[in-house]
């Protein structure tokens, strides 16, 4: 599965790239604006073990986490945020021309029957655990006091103010009442 990272980069308008196994912020320099290479050997060790990947995805050798070729260029802020996808994206790292990361986890929520979105600013990999388990918490919570969607989106209100960054994704198409995720 990997861990899906949208990075966009801020150049005159975003560029917009993908990550499939998510680059360490810190490796995203002017020298390596792409950062170093992947952390996945471990997976493609583990694919050689189960099937034949001669000629596969996981038969190349990446040099760099962030797939060089852009997604799509001279994007604003919000048409980034449009290609967020809840359910494929892991997170969304956005580049500063300095270099400097924001980094953003994705919460999927299902609000009154649409599929929406947010993006959490998060400060290092015990913030983003932290806040993983939050919202497995909310989920639980939620499931089990009968509170519709609407309570996860309002709790996200007052997670934590000074926490900064809470963006709010589209609305996405009408889903089945049957599925829950968020």
């Amino acid at each position: 599965m990997g861990h899906r990272v949208l990075v966009a980069y801020d150049r005159d308008g975003y560029d917009l790239h993908y990550a499939h196994w998510g680059p360490n912020p810190a490796d995203l320099t002017p020298e390596t604006p792409f950062g170093g290479p992947p952390d996945d050997k471990w997976a493609a060790d583990r694919a050689a073990d189960l099937v034949d990947v001669r000629g596969g995805r996981l038969a190349e050798d990446h040099d760099r986490a962030v797939d060089p070729d852009p997604i799509a260029t001279g994007l604003t802020f919000a048409e980034v945020c449009e290609r967020v996808d809840p359910l494929e994206h892991e997170a969304l790292f956005v580049v500063a021309p300095d270099f400097s990361v924001r980094t953003y986890l994705v919460f999927p929520i299902d609000i009154d029957g649409r599929r929406t979105g947010t993006l959490v600013g998060y400060d290092g990999q015990r913030d983003a655990s932290y806040l993983r388990g939050w919202l497995a918490g909310a989920r639980a919570v939620r499931d089990t006091s009968g509170l519709d969607g609407t309570a996860i989106a309002r709790a996200l209100r007052w997670l934590d103010a000074d926490r900064g960054t809470v963006v709010w994704l589209a609305d996405e198409s009408p889903r089945a009442s049957d599925e829950r995720d968020a």
